[in-house]
């Protein structure tokens, strides 16, 4: 190039251009960042705002179940606790959605019993599905191992999804669930067939084969299924009904020895003088209702800063602790709690929480002994403190303490 052929111009605009650019790209990728800033505050609103007192209406609601109705009474409430476990069924689809979409969901790994959580299942299927006028079954293939390691929680979640999803879609006939299993190389497939006779299950597989986007549930279920190492499908014949089917991998696990002694311990009356941390004031009455049912007696704190000074103080046989607080949350009020000299320092923390739970019931949190979920149950809660203060010295034993 001849230096009369040179135009400043010319390079200036280029360099200008590459400037835009990049000015462009920045702000793209602020907005984008701002936008996850968003999304995240929202589904920290979700997850704490909007579930929290959910789980509180379903929680009295079962304690209003457990007084005396009339038959009427008793239709209300059981519609109110359908409708408000319905609502937190779609708040935990979408937390779990978005921790699956951006690569944190972790699925866990435990031996549990598949069959009773198949029977678990079909009680549901079957009440929901008698309110259509629809025949329901299940059979569980003899190849299909009692005893199964994988995510239960999560296998659950995907049954019920989908066949909620089939009920829904289904008019006429009869829902069953088929659960076989294969051995293939060492290691287990298991295979779920949800079957519609009659009326088919057209909407449905629409839905799995097509992806339309509708139906969080069953959408959510495939991802989960493709995590756990399966496939979904659906097929149908005309005339004949259709049938939407998963698979998942698994092994062969075994026996868990401490389930029927904790059905013993569960039998056991409850003995002892407990600390109640909770920042939610309808959860410290509904947890105050359950421990005085159980025989307990008991002290309630809502936050960490006064459990603190309490077993500065006072003894207590164990502590009930919120794990999301404002301020000193669970965690670190577990961890001070830790430092402390004496019996306090060893008392056993029973963590409650909505988070995920890990294997064994066991929190997520360091420095607790174990974990009640969220929203609080009587029977969950009573079998997280009967290894801890049943009135069997051998429980207590066994339990470490």
């Amino acid at each position: 190039m001849q230096a009369e052929d040179f135009k400043p111009d010319d390079l200036f605009a280029q360099i200008q251009g590459l400037v835009d650019a990049l000015a462009a790209e920045r702000g793209a990728r602020e907005r984008a960042e701002i936008a996850e800033k968003a999304k995240s505050e929202l589904l920290g609103v979700i997850g704490h705002e909007l579930r929290a007192p959910m789980g509180a209406i379903l929680s009295m609601t079962e304690l209003l179940l457990g007084s005396r109705l009339d038959n009427s009474q008793r239709r209300y409430a059981q519609t109110l606790e359908q409708s408000a476990r319905s609502l937190l069924t779609v708040l935990n689809d979408i937390l779990d959605f978005s921790q699956v979409e951006s690569g944190r969901f972790e699925l866990d790994c435990v031996s549990f019993d598949l069959h009773e959580l198949l029977r678990g299942v079909m009680q549901d299927m079957r009440v929901r599905a008698s309110e259509k006028g629809l025949k329901s079954g299940l059979e569980i293939g003899l190849s299909c191992p009692r005893f199964v390691v994988g995510d239960p929680a999560r296998l659950r979640q995907i049954l019920n999804a989908l066949t909620g999803s089939a009920l829904a879609a289904t008019e006429d006939g009869s829902l069953r669930l088929y659960a076989r299993a294969r051995d293939s190389e060492n290691h287990l497939r298991l295979r779920f067939d949800i079957t519609a006779s009659g009326g088919g299950l057209s909407q449905i597989e629409a839905l799995l084969c097509h992806d339309d986007g509708t139906g969080l549930g069953p959408s959510l279920a495939g991802h989960l299924i493709e995590m756990m190492g399966g496939e979904l499908g659906c097929d149908s014949v005309a005339g004949h009904g259709s049938v939407v089917w998963f698979t998942v991998a698994a092994a062969r696990g075994e026996a868990q020895v401490s389930a029927p002694a904790c059905a013993r311990i569960e039998a056991n009356a409850l003995s002892g003088h407990l600390l109640v941390v909770e920042a939610n004031a309808v959860n410290r009455m509904l947890i105050g209702t359950y421990l005085s049912e159980f025989g307990l007696t008991y002290e309630i704190v809502d936050s960490g800063a006064e459990a603190i000074l309490c077993l500065s103080s006072s003894g207590y046989d164990l502590v009930l602790m919120d794990i999301t607080m404002p301020g000193f949350d669970g965690a670190q009020t577990a961890k001070r709690i830790r430092t402390l000299s004496g019996a306090a320092g060893i008392v056993p923390i029973v963590a409650l929480t909505a988070a995920t739970l890990k294997a064994g019931g066991k929190s997520v949190v360091t420095d607790m002994d174990a974990c009640v979920a969220k929203p609080i149950r009587g029977r969950e809660l009573h079998a997280a403190l009967a290894p801890f203060l049943a009135h069997d010295d051998k429980s207590r034993v066994a339990a470490g303490r």
